[in-house]
Formats: structure tokens, sequence, C-alpha cells
């Protein structure tokens, strides 16, 4: 059986190449933010930085290891699941050739071990060359005169975090993997090329509740961040507002199998267009189910962050204008150390997500090509799916942002604050543009080798596989 584990892992490498960009952002997010919480930390302890400006050293990398985690969490179950659903044919041929339900679950988690450790050491390696230059970067308030901390390059806290990544990967793989393995191998070889079905099971829900949880307490603890002195009020009120942000797209991603089918049709619906080449492509995203909803949630959870980003950063901007506050913690260093690095994670799921699907996108070309469809129409699929991908998340989005601005409303006000959101158009309409050109980038880009190649001998290839 040892054998036959090597040969797979040898064979699905290039199924977990389209994921390596996300594990490896993932281990460098948070081996960066626990390094630069190291330095800090000692930097505080040993007498050379004050506790009290000290927050963009401790406070800042500590909340990015918590929301690395959460959006991680997210990112890692998806990917790892478009993985084992590729694979399915080839691990029904495992349990053919009498591999147990046990065994096929090894095989799947000992890939995982091997993957994460692989990515652990390239995003540690961007991690230490990034520590430097990071702890110059937030110092970003010259009037502080604060002693930006020497570089510390440790071990253990890089350690931790690859602990903490592979801990993540390997309790996503493993529900994954127990799936895969309870399928009968018959079974599993008739749907392996089919759209796997995802249900709102329990654990879905049990997982939204611990969501909707926090979001209640969130709301329920603004008394508590009110009855503190006006700088902490607010500086706490806007640390409250990113947990909501975040917790809220975690919420919609356990809904995504639920929601993300509705919202497209909904939306694609009216396009006023009768253009087949687009009713084919929202046919497709309808049909692809539960891999669409996979590639959307990282993009919603992008584009939520970066409109959120903007909006908060909006909100300071406004609260400070018109009240004149001195608020050491109102610059946009702020705002990148609070959500940079989750930001990158989520960016790198979705391109990720998007890689993962690439045969199957070119198989869905040829099948267009062998039906009569043009060169130009071929080309167009991709492009039109990447669009689809992307409105849907920037809609689903929105729903990240009005949970985060409904929160705003009733904290500020009670905090003696009042509610100014600044309009910042060309902000959400670059923030918008950007992830959809990565988005298309990522859904063309792997497709436009098979666009030059006959269909048939694309369709030949895929069977054999």
């Amino acid at each position: 059986m040892r054998r036959l584990q090597v040969a797979e892992l040898r064979d699905s490498w290039t199924a977990w190449l389209g994921v390596c960009l996300t594990f490896i952002t993932v281990n460098f997010a948070l081996a960066l933010s626990a390094l630069v919480e190291h330095v800090g930390v000692d930097a505080v302890l040993s007498g050379r930085m004050d506790y009290w400006s000290s927050a963009s050293y401790t406070f800042a990398p500590a909340l990015n290891l918590v929301l690395c985690l959460i959006v991680g969490a997210v990112v890692i179950g998806g990917s790892t699941s478009l993985v084992v659903d590729s694979r399915r044919g080839s691990l029904a041929r495992l349990s053919l050739v009498g591999a147990t339900p046990a065994q096929v679950v090894s095989t799947i988690m000992s890939q995982l071990v091997v993957v994460s450790l692989a990515c652990a050491v390239v995003g540690d390696l961007v991690a230490y060359a990034m520590l430097q230059p990071t702890l110059q970067y937030l110092n970003d308030d010259p009037t502080l005169q604060l002693v930006v901390p020497d570089a510390v390059y440790a071990v253990w806290p890089v350690l931790a975090a690859n602990l903490a990544a592979a801990g993540i990967a390997l309790i996503g793989g493993h529900r994954q993997a127990r799936r895969a393995g309870a399928i009968p191998p018959v079974e599993a070889l008739r749907i392996a090329a089919a759209a796997p079905d995802e249900r709102m099971g329990a654990a879905r829900w049990v997982r939204f509740g611990l969501c909707v949880a926090v979001l209640a307490a969130a709301f329920a603890l603004i008394p508590v961040l009110v009855s503190l002195e006006p700088k902490e009020r607010f500086s706490n009120v806007v640390l409250a507002a990113v947990v909501v942000l975040i917790v809220a797209g975690a919420m919609l991603s356990v809904l995504a199998p639920a929601i993300v089918g509705p919202v497209t049709r909904a939306w694609t619906r009216l396009v006023p267009t009768r253009d087949p080449i687009w009713r084919l492509a929202r046919t497709i995203a309808a049909v692809k189910g539960a891999r669409f909803s996979k590639s959307v949630t990282p993009v919603m959870m992008t584009i939520g962050l970066l409109f959120g980003m903007v909006l908060l950063g909006g909100v300071m901007t406004g609260v400070v204008r018109s009240l004149g506050v001195e608020l050491s913690a109102a610059g946009p260093t702020t705002m990148v150390s609070m959500l940079g690095l989750p930001l990158a994670v989520a960016l790198s799921g979705g391109v990720g997500s998007l890689l993962m699907m690439a045969k199957q996108r070119e198989a869905e070309l040829a099948l267009v090509g062998v039906a009569g469809a043009t060169p130009g129409q071929r080309f167009s699929l991709p492009v039109l799916e990447g669009v689809i991908v992307t409105v849907t998340g920037a809609l689903l989005s929105l729903a990240m942002v009005g949970m985060t601005l409904g929160f705003l409303a009733v904290a500020l006000p009670a905090a003696g604050f009042p509610l100014i959101v600044v309009p910042q158009y060309e902000t959400f309409a670059a923030s918008f543009g950007i992830c959809l050109l990565v988005t298309i980038a990522a859904t063309l880009g792997p497709s436009l080798g098979s666009l030059r190649k006959p269909e048939p001998a694309i369709i030949a290839r895929l069977v054999a596989e």
C-alpha cells in the first residue's frame, strides 16, 4: 500500500500545484505575523520600546494571526476540497484495487502533509526576508519617535506558525478525505467528472451558528467599548468592526452552497443579451454547483476585505475631520497592517481555486469547439467565467460590508462619535477592477494553451486521465 501511496503522490503533484500559492501565502502571513509579534514583545520586555507605543509591533501582528487563521481556514478548506474532487477518480481506483476507506484517508492526508511542509519552507524564507522591511514600514508615524526594533530571526515563532497552518489544513483536509473515502468506488468513478453536490450539513450549520454567536457578541459588547476613554473608544470600535468584517465573510462562506447559486442566477438573468456564449457561460456556472461556489468564496473575501478597508478608512477620516480628534492610529498603514495579510491570503485562495479548475475549463472549451464555437467565442468563455465569478463575489461582499456598516451605525453613536462615511467611488472601482483582472487572468491564462490545440486531442487526453 505504501508504494501505491507514493505513486499516487507523484501522480497528484500537478493537482496540488494549483493550490500551492494558497498554502505558501498562509504560511508566509502567519510566520511574518509571529516574527513581528516576537520582535515587538521582546522590545517591550527589554525596555527598548514603550508599551503604549508598541501597538503596531504587538497588537497588530496578534490581530493578524487571528484574522489570517480565520481567512486561511476558509480558503484552505475550499482549495483542499477542489483537489480531492479532482482526484476522485484516482482515489476510486485505489479502492478498487483493495484500499480501505481508512487507507484512502491516509493517502490524502499524507499528500496534504507533504504539500504543507514544502509550502511552509517557501513561506518561511519569504517571511524572514520581509521581516526587516516590515518592521520599518510599521513605523508610520515619525512624531512618535519610535526606534524601529532590530529584526530577530527566531525559529520557534515560525515553527508555531507552520504548525497552525498545517493544523487548519489537516482539519479541513480530513473532512474532505473522510467524504472521499466513504463513497463506494464504483459510485466515485461515476461522479468523478461531475460537479459534486455539497449541501448545508450539520457541520456547516454548527459553523454558521458560531459565526452568528460571534457577531451577536460584538453587538452585545458595544456598552463595554463605549465605557472607555474617547481615544480608546474609537480605536476599539474600529478594531471590533474589523472582526465583524472577517467573521461576516466567514459566515457567508459557510452559507456559500446555499446562496452562491441563487445570487448568480438572479443577476445573470438581468443582463440584457441573448448572446449564446453568455448564456452558455451562465449555464456552466450554474451546473458547476459546489465547484463554482468554492471559486466565488475567496473572491468574495478578497473584494469584501478591499471594500471594507476602504469603508473603515473613510469612516476614520470622516470622524477625524468632523471632530478634530488627533488619532495616531488613523493612518493608512494601520489599515494595511490589520487587513493586508488576510487580504493576501484571500486573494491567493481565489487565484488558486481558479487555477485548480483549469483542466475542467479545457474540457469545456474543447466541447464547445466540437459543437461549432469559433476561436473568438472559445476565447470569450473563460473571460465571461471570470466576470461571473467576480460580480457574484462582489455582490456577496456587499453583505460583508453591510454588516460592518450596521455595526458602526450602532457602535459609533453609542461611543459619542458621528457615523460619517466618506464616499470613495474611485477606490471601490479600482478594487473591483483589480480583482476582475486577476480573476480573468487566472481563468484565461491556463486556457490559452488549450485554445491552440485540436479539440479531439484535448478530449482524448482528459478521457485517458
